[in-house]
């Protein structure tokens, strides 16, 4: 089965520039300055407001009709609230539902964890990667990923638990304390690359933890520490049941050495991320959890809605075909409420005609645009 997904972005982890939360319309620029900036009280209510609102079953409803087949699910690591945060778990029970009503798998994936493993606003610390210095923080994820297998397991919706959203590179990580160190200079003082052993370790002690709990069809996925292919010889199949190695592949963030920004040079990178996946395969099941129709193409401008929907459709279908080397892709993101960034919201791609979740698959249904807009969300 080839994976046709999408992420469920902002929603129980926000992104500041994905709009349309708390955190869009606060001074803070992450997670840890939402709270910083409002009062606990104050907070809470804001946060439930948009975690009521921001998903609901009519859009697994859409999904559903779109061709989509698998949600991931980020998750805080105070899921099930802290002394700082409240719980948000009674959101992603209902996802879960609501999942198993329409026919939808779902992967939760462990988004952040405290002091943040790799400087991203996603990781809710912009400029800081602490959480590996403590053991004691590596302790509190893996008994986090223990409450969710346990609260989860033999529920027919749950498809896989990750354990890890992109944990740093030392490459990545040294860009991003580049871009943050004027704002965040001592958070950026106290980070650290996340070494290879320590994050298998990691992975090894997770999957000791939750395969006895979810048994062997749910799977356990793993973040590639954005290198794939230095994950070919680790983790080896014979020895782990059923896992599955995430990688993220971006356009906008690979066109290293384009020159013409057009179609034949984008399909070209398409081709390699292909080539990779075939690679990998060799060796694990591999998930594309993260990709989008996002680029910096000057040529898009120039373009009719014809043209522009020709662009984006030989683009999606491309990288569609590019996954399936893999298990298939999930889509960043389902809702992006952010004019200026239309090639991120899965929502506006389908409407539009740049992205068909049925291509290659032997069901065609319907684009689902009718439902979509019966519903009020078209």
């Amino acid at each position: 089965m080839k994976f046709r997904g999408v992420n469920l972005g902002n929603w129980l982890v926000l992104e500041k520039w994905m709009g349309a939360s708390p955190l869009s319309s606060a001074q803070a620029e992450d997670d840890r300055g939402l709270i910083d900036e409002i009062p606990a009280e104050q907070l809470a209510e804001a946060l439930e407001r948009h975690r009521s609102t921001f998903i609901t079953e009519m859009d697994f409803v859409w999904l559903s009709q779109v061709g989509c087949d698998l949600v991931r699910i980020p998750v805080p690591y105070y899921l099930f609230g802290t002394e700082h945060h409240t719980a948000c778990v009674e959101h992603l029970d209902h996802a879960l539902e609501w999942a198993q009503r329409w026919g939808i798998k779902v992967l939760i994936d462990l988004h952040t964890v405290p002091m943040s493993q790799n400087a991203f606003d996603n990781g809710g610390y912009m400029g800081l990667c602490a959480w590996a210095q403590d053991p004691a923080r590596i302790d509190f994820a893996i008994d986090v990923l223990e409450q969710i297998a346990k609260r989860y397991a033999g529920h027919q919706a749950l498809w896989g638990i990750e354990a890890l959203n992109e944990p740093a590179n030392e490459f990545m990580l040294n860009m991003n304390l580049k871009n943050y160190g004027k704002s965040f200079p001592e958070r950026v003082a106290k980070s650290k690359v996340i070494p290879r052993e320590t994050l298998l370790d990691f992975y090894n002690r997770v999957y000791q933890r939750l395969r006895p709990i979810v048994g062997p069809k749910v799977a356990l996925v793993f973040h590639d520490q954005f290198e794939l292919a230095s994950w070919d010889n680790l983790l080896p199949q014979d020895k782990y049941e059923n896992i599955v190695i995430d990688t993220h592949m971006y356009l906008n963030f690979n066109e290293w050495g384009f020159t013409r920004f057009d179609g034949p040079e984008y399909q070209a990178k398409v081709a390699e991320f292909a080539e990779q996946l075939r690679a990998a395969a060799q060796h694990h099941q591999v998930l594309v959890g993260e990709w989008c129709l996002g680029n910096h193409s000057p040529l898009k401008r120039e373009l009719d809605d014809e043209g522009k929907r020709a662009f984006y459709r030989e683009l999606s279908d491309a990288q569609l075909d590019a996954w399936d080397e893999g298990i298939g892709g999930c889509y960043w993101s389902y809702r992006v409420d952010n004019p200026k960034q239309p090639e991120w919201d899965l929502r506006t791609c389908v409407v539009k005609g740049w992205l068909d979740l049925h291509h290659g698959c032997e069901d065609n249904a319907a684009s689902g645009n009718d439902l979509l807009s019966a519903l009020g969300l078209l």
